[in-house]
């Protein structure tokens, strides 16, 4: 008859539960990998590390949408009060090229006949839409800005309007993309990255939940390898490191830690 030590027993059971959670996870995401590392301050909304917020090294969970209904908008979520990450809508991941961004979904774009619809536009007095061209979302974000893009240039091209939340709050206003008629900034992805609407086949999934600051290993690694900009780099929020490495400490202080000889020694006394 095989006895197994306690130690063992304590060990297996920690194997198996993070077995059941990957697979759990995985299920759930119905997408491979479930999860991505979040490589720049494009969503950041502050210099310091904020909870609920997507940072630098932050590694977010992503689950598979199947239509544009699977995804609120910043339009459909400030009418609902949606909220995720510190503002209203959801946050996807899409393929621009051979690179996955990870930007908030502002809105859905269609088009009748050459006549911008936005989807969940229901004359909200913070939405005008100027002369079938340009659209201004007003009081948007962390600073509170509007936010434009002339739609003029997609005619027929349906899809979503993207974003990053640090992007909008932060342009110069002395930036060319700063438009002086409509007092907005020209912040949108498809604006500063000259990409069109996000379409649904683009699209890996919609971001819910993330684990802050453990993707910055894998971050370093690519650093040293020259995959990760220093400019990216230079931007990870202030005490970021520091929540990491105490973090990680515990963990190891907690799993390793000798369960069984402290028993017995309190047991003896």
């Amino acid at each position: 008859m095989i006895i197994m030590k306690k130690s063992t027993i304590y060990y297996t059971l920690i194997i198996i539960i993070i077995v059941v959670a990957i697979i759990g996870i995985e299920l759930y995401s119905g997408v491979y990998p479930p999860f991505s590392v979040v490589e720049s301050y494009s969503m950041e909304h502050s210099n310091y590390w904020q909870p609920g917020i997507i940072d630098e090294g932050s590694i977010v969970f992503v689950k598979k949408v199947n239509s544009i209904n699977d995804i609120k908008t910043y339009v459909t979520g400030r009418s609902s009060d949606y909220r995720t990450y510190g503002e209203y809508g959801n946050v996807i991941l899409y393929h621009d090229g051979p690179r996955i961004i990870i930007h908030r979904a502002m809105f859905y774009l269609e088009w009748n006949q050459e006549k911008p619809v936005i989807l969940g536009y229901n004359n909200q007095s913070w939405i005008k839409i100027y002369n079938n061209d340009v659209i201004v979302l007003y009081n948007i974000g962390y600073a509170h800005r509007n936010l434009m893009i002339n739609v003029s240039r997609y005619i027929g091209d349906s899809g979503f309007i993207t974003a990053g939340d640090h992007n909008v709050a932060t342009i110069p206003k002395d930036s060319i993309y700063y438009n002086k008629t409509y007092n907005a900034y020209c912040a949108t992805d498809q604006t500063l990255f000259n990409i069109k609407p996000v379409t649904l086949n683009q699209i890996v999934g919609v971001a819910y939940g993330d684990i802050p600051w453990f993707g910055l290993y894998k971050l370093n690694i690519l650093r040293l390898e020259g995959k990760w900009p220093e400019i990216y780099a230079d931007h990870v929020p202030r005490y970021s490191y520091l929540y990491l490495y105490t973090t990680t400490t515990i963990i190891l202080i907690l799993i390793f830690m000798p369960y069984g000889k402290i028993s017995r020694s309190l047991r003896k006394k």
